[in-house]
């Protein structure tokens, strides 16, 4: 009787450390040094204070990771059901601040003493939600163009109200991920083309419907001197910034262009300015190997991932993380016209941290559970 409850505790023992057998360190330990670089960032240009700002970018940053936590291990047969609900909570907010607060530049909703973006969480949500509606059917019925339908829908709309916000670089965020789920979704190529001409064909009619300040920064994107102190500043003061950092650096809260106050919006957008000027090109790389780890690290298990949820959803992620990084690095170095993309987890806002997390959280969660299939319920 005894060694027979020995051996049932052991068991339920051995079924509880399984959960822990075949993680990925690596993921959790960069997400930890991407989030103490940000803490130290927000440090240096606070003038060596633990003031309101960093403490509440540390906040964010424990939120991110129980975030991270909570996704890393969920049963994806849970998360295949409630990232709808999720999705059309998230669309509710979009909605609320489409209606109530139009009149108002807001891309916020106040939660007692907090707030939160409910665009940046989409991006994640989405492509959950996405994955979950193509795990259902199966390749053979997503190569379909009738089935492809609604998930064009499901980006479109919150996309339009993002627009609205004004928020035009999360909305294209948001529609590069969307699409990228479709592709992954194993969609005909032909169809594929034929979305991407359609896009290309309605540039014109975006660059008219832009508003006078996006407008604005468009010109300046083509010839920054055209408005030096105006529109143009920031992109020259972040490029003086990049320079001036060399090899190596100024030193830490020794960067002149962060220091003195020139380059604007240095605790959000263009935080990455402030550690190129801090740490140079040693600190480029730096952040762009952690970034490229993410990047690969979530593409090789959408390869090996048996699963087909966790395939196109962690391929869409690499995508997404591929984005964050590139078009907060173009629009810093002038490559592209600004249009207020982070840099998630250095610069300061919650909502992209836990975003970050939540999104690197699955891909752990589906690099331990890669040989586990879910059958596609609907395929024929």
């Amino acid at each position: 009787m005894y060694r027979k409850q020995r051996k049932s505790i052991l068991h339920k023992k051995t079924l509880y450390f399984d959960k822990f057998r075949g993680i990925n360190y690596g993921i959790p330990l960069c997400l930890l040094m991407l989030g103490s670089t940000g803490l130290l960032m927000l440090f240096s240009i606070s003038g060596g204070e633990f003031n309101q700002t960093v403490t509440n970018h540390f906040l964010r940053l424990i939120v991110g990771f129980i975030f991270f936590i909570f996704f890393s291990f969920i049963s994806f047969r849970i998360l295949r059901v409630i990232s709808f609900p999720m999705y059309f909570v998230i669309l509710a907010m979009l909605a609320w601040l489409y209606v109530f607060e139009s009149s108002t530049v807001s891309r916020w909703i106040n939660l007692g003493g907090t707030s939160f973006q409910p665009s940046e969480f989409l991006k994640f949500i989405l492509i959950l939600t996405l994955a979950s509606y193509y795990s259902f059917f199966g390749e053979s019925k997503s190569r379909q163009l009738r089935y492809n339908v609604l998930p064009v829908i499901l980006i479109l709309v919150p996309s339009f109200l993002i627009l609205n916000q004004p928020d035009l670089g999360t909305a294209v965020l948001l529609i590069l991920a969307g699409f990228s789920t479709v592709f992954f979704s194993g969609l005909y190529l032909k169809w594929v083309v034929l979305g991407s001409s359609f896009v290309f064909v309605t540039i014109p009619l975006i660059i008219t419907s832009l508003k006078p300040y996006q407008m604005k920064r468009l010109e300046v994107f083509l010839d920054p001197d055209k408005d030096p102190f105006g529109s143009g500043y920031h992109i020259i003061q972040s490029k003086i910034a990049i320079g001036s950092g060399g090899l190596i650096g100024k030193g830490f809260m020794s960067g002149t262009q962060s220091q003195l106050n020139f380059l604007p919006e240095k605790h959000n957008d263009f935080m990455l300015a402030v550690l190129l000027e801090e740490t140079g090109l040693v600190g480029g790389i730096f952040i762009f190997s952690i970034f490229s780890y993410f990047i690969i690290i979530s593409m090789h298990t959408s390869i090996v991932a048996r699963s087909r949820f966790s395939s196109v959803a962690c391929g869409s992620i690499s995508v997404l993380i591929f984005l964050y990084f590139f078009i907060n690095c173009a629009m810093i170095t002038g490559l592209i016209p600004i249009v207020g993309v982070p840099i998630p987890m250095l610069s300061y806002g919650g909502s992209a941290i836990i975003s970050l997390c939540a999104a690197m959280g699955f891909v752990l969660n589906a690099r331990r559970q890669r040989d586990i299939k879910i059958e596609s319920i609907l395929d024929a």
